[in-house]
């Protein structure tokens, strides 16, 4: 993984797939060293600093772990999702479901599809 020494929370998201929220909450749970980023309104825009213990707790996480059994399983793809599409949202989501979760959701899409969590949401549209 190409950490950089200090990170928005943001991009740590993009690079690890959990939320800013999730990174947010290991930084004052383990007490992982941050800094303020000057210029941003409101003062609590922060860089993570990565050091070897906030590095070593990411790439030990179930989801780097899997990240990284992927990456040696899959050849390199030529596509990319950008951090704020839909897309990027669905499968950050989906990824911090449990297994059990999944599985459920699995079960939802195949026997209602698409058409079915569409309509649950209250998105349909009316077509005529």
């Amino acid at each position: 993984m190409n950490f950089k020494p200090k990170m928005t929370p943001q991009e740590l998201s993009e690079l690890t797939g959990y939320t800013p929220q999730t990174l947010n909450r290991w930084v004052r749970k383990f007490g992982w060293k941050t800094s303020t980023l000057p210029g941003v309104k409101g003062g609590r825009a922060h860089v993570i600093h990565v050091d070897d213990d906030v590095r070593e707790y990411l790439m030990n996480t179930p989801l780097m772990r899997n990240a990284q059994q992927a990456q040696l399983a899959e050849p390199e793809s030529h596509y990319a999702v950008k951090g704020d599409s839909l897309e990027y949202l669905w499968l950050a989501s989906l990824r911090q479901l449990t297994e059990s979760e999944r599985e459920q959701l699995h079960t939802l899409l195949y026997r209602e599809g698409i058409g079915g969590i569409i309509r649950r949401l209250g998105l349909q549209e009316d077509r005529q």
